[in-house]
């Protein structure tokens, strides 16, 4: 890989949750363990031999109807805020592996997450709710391999999701008219193979990338809800220009492959009025980006982008702001 693909150092930080909405039933949490929409641009490209250090940061506002946290279902019209932090860190090696660029990654995130909500159901209807919750989430570590042949560059990745975050079962307490539902931590493993893919022609600037995942969570046993497989497909499309700016589009969408079991996922919809928790989601949004100059010694990279989702179905929409700072040493 040249000097210019350096420029725009990678940038994987994993895991998160979307938490504006518009009004649909979702499954438990909302979201799973992977942040939807976060191999965007480069996504194929395994960076040369070096670290990278990655900050991003995501903005949530909304409100949705129908929300199970904590193995508790909320009917009412909840609204949400989030902010959340991640720092990664990739170290890409200086060895071959059956031919490709070996790397590792390791994010932590930091959610600090309100919920707020008139609560409709006995013993509290009628009481206003505000829960918020802050720290550190569930950490994953990602194993990366990469190939390119000219401008064309693709890779194979596997994500581990652990469950360091903390987490507690939801607890009402009908004295004070309160409740504690929300979590930090989603209490379960997730598990996340991902084929990748990215045309860039640093002559002219243009990009087109891809990429293509499955998410398998286990079990969890606090709640009995198991979240069924899920497929992730997102894409973008990206010109730069000589300055170091470039502007794009990105999008993505989420498909669960089969419906969410267990007593808890039964109860959720027994309680929602609804048949499924078979959740799906599409999302799309413009992008900035920027490389040049140096900090701390390392040359920099910037990534701007709103996106808004769109066609839910048993899962949260979102609208999303994220801002990103990458260095390469």
């Amino acid at each position: 890989m040249n000097s210019y693909c350096r420029f725009f150092a990678f940038t994987l930080s994993v895991l998160g949750a979307s938490f504006t909405a518009a009004k649909v039933h979702a499954v438990e949490g909302g979201s799973g363990a992977y942040f939807l929409g976060t191999r965007d641009t480069l996504a194929g490209i395994v960076p040369p031999p070096g670290t990278y250090l990655s900050f991003t940061c995501d903005r949530l506002d909304g409100n949705v109807d129908g929300l199970s946290v904590g193995g508790l279902p909320i009917r009412a019209n909840a609204s949400v805020d989030l902010n959340l932090y991640r720092v990664g860190w990739t170290q890409s090696f200086d060895s071959q592996l059956w031919g490709g660029q070996p790397a590792f990654n390791l994010t932590i995130p930091f959610p600090d997450v309100g919920l707020s909500y008139t609560a409709v159901s006995p013993p509290i209807e009628g009481a206003q709710i505000d829960d918020s919750t802050s720290g550190v989430g569930d950490l994953s570590v990602t194993g990366l391999l990469g190939w390119n042949e000219g401008n064309l560059y693709y890779s194979a990745a596997f994500t581990v999701y652990a469950p360091t975050g903390e987490y507690n079962t939801a607890s009402i307490d009908v004295q004070s008219r309160s409740v504690e539902a929300v979590s930090v931590g989603k209490n379960v493993w997730s598990f996340q193979p991902t084929v990748a893919a990215t045309y860039l022609n640093p002559e002219t600037g243009f990009e087109v990338s891809g990429a293509a995942s499955l998410l398998f969570s286990t079990k969890n046993d606090d709640t009995d809800y198991q979240t069924a497989p899920a497929v992730q497909l997102e894409a973008a499309i990206v010109q730069r220009i000589r300055s170091g700016w470039g502007f794009g589009v990105t999008g993505y969408a989420y498909q669960q492959l089969d419906d969410d079991s267990g007593d808890g996922a039964d109860f959720t919809k027994a309680f929602l009025g609804t048949n499924s928790l078979k959740a799906r989601v599409y999302g799309a949004g413009p992008m900035i980006v920027y490389s040049g100059g140096q900090l701390f010694g390392g040359d920099v990279s910037l990534k701007a982008k709103y996106v808004t989702e769109f066609g839910a179905k048993r899962r949260l929409e979102s609208d999303v702001f994220t801002l990103a700072i990458s260095l390469a040493f």
